[in-house]
């Protein structure tokens, strides 16, 4: 059991690409049976939806950063990385879509911002999911790749 939590939710160490896809898919259907879960609630009673929400939402979204930063790690970066990946483009399009406003300045405003937004995301996507990590040790620990197989 303590290995299952360790998987889901510890941060420490690296992941290749090939087990942090796997991860996300697992991942992406634990968020819909998540989102099953709570909109069932939601339909239910207001109060039981905020309990799912802490039950539920909390430790999905705690799963979701603990498994990008095992990928971080793997490339060598700290999970500040996730502000700049995350974080960062959420706020841009929250200022984009309020620079939204009347004239070609408020246009050009929420096209520069849009534009970098997405810029942070494509960025974020290729380190994250498509480079390979550091070959060899890094600062957070040995290649998961020349790492020796355990025998069950």
């Amino acid at each position: 059991m303590e290995d299952l939590f360790e998987f889901l939710f510890g941060a420490s160490g690296r992941i290749n690409r090939a087990k942090y896809w796997r991860s996300v898919l697992i991942y992406v259907g634990a968020g819909l049976m998540t989102a099953v879960i709570l909109f069932a609630a939601a339909g239910i009673a207001a109060p039981l939806f905020i309990l799912m929400v802490l039950v539920v939402l909390l430790p999905w979204l705690l799963w979701g950063v603990s498994l990008t930063t095992e990928r971080l790690h793997d490339r060598d970066k700290s999970a500040w990385w996730l502000v700049v990946f995350y974080v960062l483009p959420a706020v841009l399009g929250q200022l984009a879509n309020l620079a939204w406003f009347a004239g070609t300045a408020g246009a050009m405003l929420q096209t520069i911002l849009a534009l970098a937004a997405f810029a942070l995301t494509i960025w974020g996507f290729v380190e994250i999911g498509c480079l390979p990590g550091t070959t060899g040790s890094n600062s957070y620990g040995p290649d998961p790749l020349l790492q020796p197989k355990r025998r069950s």
